[in-house]
C-alpha cells in the first residue's frame, strides 16, 4: 500500500506518474483509471496489468465536482469511480457508457447492492456496477477521549483545537444535522436554518481544520476525534492502535462507489475486462482487505475469502444497517441552502 490514508484526498503517488499521466506515451496498451487517492489494491493492479499485457495509469480526484468537471471536458480516462449520488447526473448528461452486455461476474453481487440502473424514462439500462462501500462516521483516539456514542461529540468544547470533520459540504452538513436529530436528507428548511446553522457556526470555532485527510490528524495524535471514512480509520488504526471506529446512535452515511466507463474512453473493453476482473470473488476479496472497505460481491464473503468480515467497522451489523442512510447530497428543495450555508462556513 502507498502512504496514502485516505480515500477522499489525493497527489500523484510517484514522480513516473506525474511525468506519464493518462496522456503520455507508451509503447503498450493502457487503461487509464480515474479514481480516489489510494483506493485499489496493487495486487489488484499488478494481476491485471500481467494478464492482459497492458499498463494501468491512475489519475486522481479529490471531489466529485473535479470529476464531473473533467467527464464534461471529455479528458480521455477509460474508467472512472463515482459515488452513488452523482451516477444520475452522469447518465443523465451523456457521460458514461451503457453497460450492453452486462460483464461477467455480476451474478456475485449482494442484492443488496445491485448493478445502477437508469429510470425508464431515461432508457434504463445497467450504467455502473458497485466497487466498494463503507460508511461515515466518527473515529477518535481512546487514550484521549472517551467511549464516543453520539455525532454531538464533534461539537464538544473540551475536544476545542483536536476535532476535524471532512472538508465536505456533504459531510459537513450530515454530521449536523445527525447531531441535531434530522435525518441527513431532511428538507425542513425552517429547522435547518434554526438548529443546524447556529450549530455549525460554534463548531467552526472549534475546530482544527475541515479537513479532507482525517486519517493523517489521527495517526499523528494531533487530532483526537475526526469525522472519517470507515476503510480510512481501519487502515489508520494499523499505524496507531488506539483509534477507534464508531457510527454513532442518531445513525450515519452509507455509500457506494461504482465502476463506470466514461462516453469518452478510448479503451472501453479492457475497462469492461477490468471490472471483469474486479468482479471475481477472490480479486474483489483481496482489494477490500486491503483497502479496508466492505465489497458489495456476495459470493466472496460467502466463501470465506475476506479476511476482514468481521469487523464490525467495515460490515456494520445488521442491526446497526437499519441505522444507516443513502445521502441524496443534498439536491432538490435544500439545495441552494446548502451552498449557502458552506459557503458561509469556508469564507465566513
Amino acid at each position: 500500500m502507498s502512504a496514502r490514508l485516505t480515500r477522499r484526498n489525493a497527489l500523484r503517488l510517484s514522480a513516473a506518474a506525474a511525468l506519464v499521466g493518462p496522456w503520455g506515451c507508451r509503447s503498450r496498451r493502457r487503461l487509464t483509471l480515474y479514481n480516489w487517492g489510494d483506493y485499489l489494491s496493487p495486487a489488484v493492479q499488478e494481476r491485471f496489468e500481467a494478464e492482459h499485457g497492458v499498463t494501468l495509469t491512475q489519475d486522481f480526484f479529490r471531489a466529485e465536482a473535479e470529476m464531473e468537471a473533467k467527464l464534461r471536458a471529455h479528458a480521455p480516462y477509460d474508467l472512472v469511480v463515482p459515488i452513488d449520488y452523482v451516477l444520475s447526473v452522469l447518465q443523465r448528461d451523456g457521460l458514461l457508457q451503457r453497460l450492453d452486455p452486462l460483464p461477467k461476474g455480476v451474478e456475485h453481487l449482494d442484492p443488496a447492492f445491485p448493478p445502477w440502473e437508469a429510470r425508464a424514462e431515461r432508457g434504463g439500462g445497467i450504467w455502473a456496477i458497485p466497487y466498494l462501500w463503507g460508511t461515515t462516521g466518527i473515529g477518535y483516539d481512546s487514550e484521549k477521549v472517551p467511549r464516543v456514542e453520539s455525532w454531538r461529540s464533534l461539537f464538544d468544547e473540551r475536544y476545542a483545537g483536536h476535532i476535524t470533520v471532512i472538508d465536505s459540504k456533504g459531510d459537513v452538513l450530515d454530521q449536523a444535522l445527525l447531531a441535531a436529530g434530522l435525518g441527513i436528507n431532511s428538507v425542513d428548511k425552517e429547522r435547518i436554518e434554526r438548529e443546524v446553522v447556529p450549530r455549525l457556526r460554534a463548531q467552526k470555532q472549534i475546530l482544527r481544520a475541515y479537513d479532507s485527510d482525517p486519517a493523517r490528524g489521527l495517526v499523528s495524535g494531533e487530532i483526537w476525534i475526526a469525522q472519517i471514512d470507515s476503510g480510512d480509520l481501519v487502515r489508520a488504526r494499523r499505524k496507531r492502535p488506539s483509534l477507534r471506529y464508531v457510527i454513532p446512535r442518531e445513525g450515519a452515511a452509507l455509500w457506494v462507489d461504482y465502476l463506470g466507463i466514461p462516453a469518452a474512453a478510448a479503451e472501453p473493453e479492457l475497462a469492461r475486462a477490468f471490472i471483469e476482473l474486479l468482479l471475481d470473488p477472490a480479486m474483489a476479496a483481496k482489494n477490500a482487505d486491503d483497502l479496508g472497505f466492505a465489497t458489495p460481491n456476495a459470493t466472496a464473503l460467502a466463501q470465506g475469502l475476506v479476511e476482514l468480515a468481521d469487523d464490525p467497522a467495515i460490515y456494520p451489523s445488521a442491526e446497526t444497517r437499519h441505522t444507516l442512510h443513502r445521502s441524496e447530497n443534498w439536491d432538490g428543495s435544500v439545495g441552494e441552502q446548502a451552498d449557502r450555508i458552506w459557503l458561509d462556513l469556508r469564507t465566513g
